[in-house]
């Protein structure tokens, strides 16, 4: 480990709890109970996981406990409340909640690990990954996960499913989550460490001790490290001891998402032997990651499919959610949400159609999910993929399905994930790589381009001629309604 110039640490209860806080926000919605299969809705509106820091510094959320002040945050992580006010927007200064998550950019302590662990192309259930299926190869394992079984919302999958079923949805390599858990509990190989026995992934948590609890924690952290580090400027480490450590700059994204999960569960002097522990861990199980490298995805050179709206022409649809997570707010800022100009509100099952951006194959489902193929092979790993949720089982567009641009493709809901009213969640990716909304690939939608914005949620869509709509939980003409034409 490089030996470090220390900062002014937050004391390490306060960091604990303010990581719980911001860990369970990120798991079970807007203050509900836990809700891991909630995924794409995970963290409060608003809040900003990372946003974009100056090169000598990186932000990191905190979590306002009772009696905390401004000028005793900006000591404990050696900033000013100046730079606080001016990194969040604070109005009054005053005015903390309990609750409240900030951004704080801090001074990194040294460098992270140098040593690569395996390709960027890895961690993203992409290319990759094309032939290797996860439940047979677990079939033929003889460790504790093949043998394991739980309820997942009232159905028992066994513990390939889940893994297949979290790799899915959250689109991130089933190899590295196995290798993980593998490396911190021994439930792969073997019938898992004695002292780890009831955490997978290592999560030391009564209340997350099921295998899918530990799954979902521990593929948002990947997508949350790797996505970081690629699209939101985010590459900072922070260790269960304070210690914060900037990514080596001979990494990438996907050596530092394992790093990223690793470090919240290690301190300083154990970091670099636990991921020693995760490569010994894959080689034993699947030989020389290297060997597995795909073509990476360059949104600088992409060039995505053009894209309609996702509902008829002259319907009149409301933008309710800028650039958030695809899928966990780990995952790249995919996604925009729609919600169809009906009278009723909350949860219901609308009478409007959302509509196929493009043509395709309906390649994938599940709750409330219709995963698009735009290349139509069939496989959401490779190529262009449009990601649909919260539609409605009842005429939902089944798997197999070919609709053509404009045609249905089911009815926006709460089905799927956590969800206070009805909307449509829409995210596009590339090879298994989630798509940030905005930016050099931005997505486009039927002559609007997505621009985003410092937080999840804000940013809009504009049309050349300067038309503007931001993204708003209202209903306002002129400032977040889009007609299709």
């Amino acid at each position: 480990m490089n030996a470090l110039s220390r900062q002014p640490l937050l004391p390490l209860a306060a960091l604990t709890a303010a990581l719980v806080l911001a860990a369970f926000a990120r798991v079970s919605g807007r203050g509900g109970g836990p809700a891991l299969d909630a995924a794409p809705e995970l963290m409060n509106r608003g809040a900003s996981f990372t946003t974009p820091a100056a090169a000598d510094s990186a932000p990191v959320p905190y979590t306002v406990l009772p009696g905390d002040s401004l000028s005793g945050i900006a000591a404990r992580f050696g900033t000013t409340v100046d730079a606080l006010i001016a990194a969040n927007g604070l109005v009054d200064p005053d005015g903390l909640a309990a609750g409240q998550v900030l951004t704080v950019h801090v001074a990194p302590d040294g460098d992270g690990p140098g040593t690569a662990l395996l390709p960027d192309t890895e961690l993203v259930n992409g290319r990759a990954y094309v032939g290797f299926d996860v439940v047979s190869w677990l079939a033929a394992q003889r460790g504790r996960l093949s043998a394991h079984a739980e309820l997942v919302d009232g159905e028992l999958l066994t513990g390939p499913e889940i893994v297949a079923r979290v790799a899915s949805e959250f689109s991130v390599g089933p190899r590295v989550l196995l290798a993980f858990v593998e490396a911190r509990s021994g439930w792969v190989a073997g019938g898992g460490d004695p002292e780890a026995r009831e955490y997978a992934a290592g999560l030391v948590d009564p209340s997350r001790a099921a295998l899918w609890f530990q799954l979902n924690w521990l593929a948002d952290r990947l997508n949350g490290g790797y996505y970081d580090f690629k699209t939101r400027d985010g590459a900072l480490l922070t260790l269960a001891d304070g210690t914060r450590l900037r990514a080596h700059p001979g990494i990438g994204a996907g050596t530092f998402a394992v790093q990223r999960a690793m470090a919240l569960q290690s301190d300083a002097a154990i970091l670099e032997t636990r991921l020693d522990a995760f490569a010994a861990a894959y080689r034993a199980l699947f030989g020389e990651p290297w060997g597995y490298a795909a073509p990476p995805v360059d949104p600088e050179t992409l060039r995505f499919p053009a894209l309609a709206l996702p509902f008829a022409p002259g319907e009149r649809w409301w933008l309710t959610g800028g650039p958030h997570g695809g899928w966990g707010e780990g995952s790249a800022w995919a996604a925009l949400d729609f919600v169809p100009d009906e009278a009723e509100r909350g949860c219901f099952t609308s009478s409007r159609w959302a509509t196929a951006v493009a043509d395709g194959v309906v390649a994938a489902d599940g709750a409330g999910q219709v995963w698009l193929d735009l290349d139509g092979d069939g496989d959401v790993r490779t190529g262009p993929v449009v990601l649909y949720l919260h539609l409605a089982a009842d005429g939902r567009a089944p798997v197999g399905a070919r609709p053509s641009a404009g045609d249905p493709v089911g009815r926006p809901s709460c089905e799927g994930g956590f969800s206070n009213a009805t909307h449509l969640h829409m995210a596009r990716l590339q090879d298994g790589e989630w798509l940030a909304a905005s930016g050099s690939a931005a997505m486009e939608l039927g002559g609007w381009r997505t621009f985003g914005a410092d937080r999840s949620y804000d940013g809009g869509l504009a049309q050349a001629g300067g038309t503007r709509r931001e993204a708003c939980e209202c209903r306002q003409r002129g400032i977040n309604d889009v007609t299709a034409r």
